[in-house]
């Protein structure tokens, strides 16, 4: 990724007619990682600069390769110790279970609809041990069909960018007042649940431990 930075920032200032399009690809990655950043106003801004399929492309390919350092980051922070009281809690219990009963289509929606968060739900693949091909499927089918639709909104709607950057601004703020709230969730008070199969990189944290 960092590489990939580099090479995208140094090619934006080399040929400036693509520099748009370029920039989108370290922006992904701060958009859709753990910090997230308010990212749809970017690409219907690209939208109706760039071709949509180049667009949707570009955004599917950046946001693959970081959903990939995703899971494995998650997978070490939650294969530790410190984070049992997290994996046994009964709201993380309950949520599993529902997960596991449509995991791919679950995923395929939240990636594509943002009325429930796919935040969450990368902690559920990592706790439910899901497969990693079939996780980062569901995220080129759900986040390409989102992307398709924002950047099509730029073809058709010439929306200024400055009410976009204040779109974004007030998705940014009801994001971590969401995320204050999920914080505030009571402790758990329900007796230790089964231990859940972790998925990529928690032998390489068994290993160090």
């Amino acid at each position: 990724m960092v590489g990939l930075t580099i090479v995208s920032l140094v090619a934006a200032e080399l040929w400036v007619g693509w520099s748009r399009l370029l920039y989108i690809i370290p922006y992904t990655f701060l958009g859709n990682s753990l910090a997230p950043l308010p990212y749809d106003g970017a690409v219907v801004y690209l939208g109706g600069r760039y071709s949509l399929p180049l667009v949707v492309m570009t955004a599917v390919a950046a946001t693959a390769i970081i959903e990939a350092w995703n899971m494995e980051l998650l997978a070490r922070l939650l294969a530790r110790e410190g984070a049992r009281g997290f994996r046994n809690h009964r709201v993380t219990q309950t949520t599993l279970g529902w997960y596991r009963k449509a995991p791919f289509w679950s995923l395929v929606a939240t990636c594509v609809i943002p009325i429930v968060p796919h935040y969450p739900m990368r902690f559920l693949v990592v706790l439910a041990g899901y497969s990693q091909w079939k996780y980062q499927l569901s995220v080129v089918l759900g986040r390409g069909a989102r992307y398709a639709g924002l950047a099509t909104v730029g073809v058709f709607l010439p929306i200024h960018p400055l009410w976009i950057v204040a779109a974004s601004l007030v998705a940014l703020a009801l994001g971590v007042r969401g995320a204050r709230k999920l914080n505030q969730l009571p402790p758990d008070k329900a007796g230790p649940a089964a231990e859940p199969a972790l998925g990529v990189g928690s032998s390489v944290v068994a290993e160090e431990a």
